[in-house]
């Protein structure tokens, strides 16, 4: 999103003479904050390893998703507008020398790559793929799989497989695969170009599968040191209830880490059996332990040291000197506090 989303920034930045140093927080407001966590429905890995610990979709707490939601785009967004306002009263313009691109020289081409486009028929057509995944994914969650008999996934010679452990992750993976299949079927004249780009993000998807395999492989030997029975159990003993545990482990661990879905593996693979147990004891919902849970993640993922952040700042050519301060207040001090307010809410009133 980095890549595809920097060079219409920077043209748009341009045109309205809007500060070049605001641009690395305003894209990250749309793809490391409410789209990541919040939104019910969303096929981000961040909306499904939940669901594999709590036996819950990736439509889990709806009602909170939308607010939680609301809320960190409309805090973002008034942040962003008092920024743009305050550097502009003091004279800043897209190239004062505050703003200008540091990194990777003069050029502003962004990741550098030539990008072949596929002209679309109409303007509707573009959008097909994107609301095929959300239908099917819709579809499968609430309407198909709770219609259908999964319970001899548990016979042994079919693995023992939980349905509910599974249901999230087999909707979302069916969404996407009628996308890509839509995709296909629209651009048949152009399957050179679609061979291509399938070759090409076949080669780049190896680096995020391994960049998780190793995190999942390193938070399994840190929960095997003895060292960490002693940090969970200090975790547990606060005796603040699940809500509140789920989402203190979790920030803390995406905050080490720097990974929002590193960080919630490593904690739900360590904890989540216990969690779980502790939230039904309380009769907390796991709709919202799911909901809230993945939005605790995308908080303190976002600091300094954040592979992401950093990639992001790279493709803007700017330094965290620039604009660290902007990014850091709406990717992380916005979602925390409303993570924060929302927990509050749903331990008085329940999940919605």
């Amino acid at each position: 999103m980095a890549f595809v989303m920097y060079p219409l920034a920077r043209e748009l930045f341009r045109v309205a003479d809007i500060p070049r140093r605001l641009i690395p927080a305003t894209i990250a407001l749309g793809i490391f904050t409410f789209t990541m966590t919040a939104l019910p429905g969303s096929p981000q890995v961040q909306n499904i390893i939940p669901g594999q610990f709590f036996g819950t979709g990736s439509f889990a707490g709806p009602g909170i998703g939308l607010l939680g939601g609301a809320l960190i785009f409309g805090f973002g967004l008034l942040w962003l507008e008092y920024r743009r306002t305050v550097l502009i009263r003091k004279g800043e313009t897209f190239d004062s020398p505050e703003s200008a691109r540091v990194i990777g020289g003069s050029s502003d081409d962004g990741a550098g790559n030539q990008v072949t486009t596929l002209e679309p028929a109409n303007r509707l057509i573009p959008f097909l793929p994107l609301l095929t995944v959300f239908a099917v994914n819709f579809a499968c969650t609430l309407l198909i799989f709770p219609a259908l008999d999964w319970s001899y996934l548990e016979d042994e010679k079919f693995g023992g497989v939980g349905f509910d452990e599974r249901a999230g992750l087999w909707a979302v993976l069916l969404g996407i695969i009628a996308g890509v299949l839509l995709l296909l079927a629209l651009n048949a004249r152009n399957f050179a170009t679609l061979w291509t780009g399938c070759v090409d993000g076949a080669k780049r998807s190896m680096l995020p599968i391994f960049s998780t395999a190793s995190e999942v492989g390193y938070g399994a030997v840190v929960a095997s040191v003895a060292a960490f029975a002693v940090v969970r159990d200090s975790v547990f003993g606060l005796g603040v209830g699940a809500l509140w545990t789920s989402v203190f482990s979790v920030s803390i661990t995406a905050g080490l880490t720097g990974s929002s879905s590193g960080g919630m593996t490593i904690a739900l693979n360590a904890l989540g059996d216990d969690l779980r147990t502790m939230a039904e004891q309380e009769g907390i919902s796991m709709e919202a332990m799911h909901r809230l849970t993945a939005m605790a993640a995308g908080g303190l993922d976002t600091l300094p040291h954040s592979g992401a952040v950093v990639t992001l700042l790279i493709v803007c050519g700017l330094t965290h000197r620039q604009s660290y301060k902007d990014l850091g207040v709406v990717t992380l001090v916005v979602p925390v506090i409303v993570v924060v307010a929302l927990v509050g809410l749903v331990s008085v009133v329940g999940a919605f």
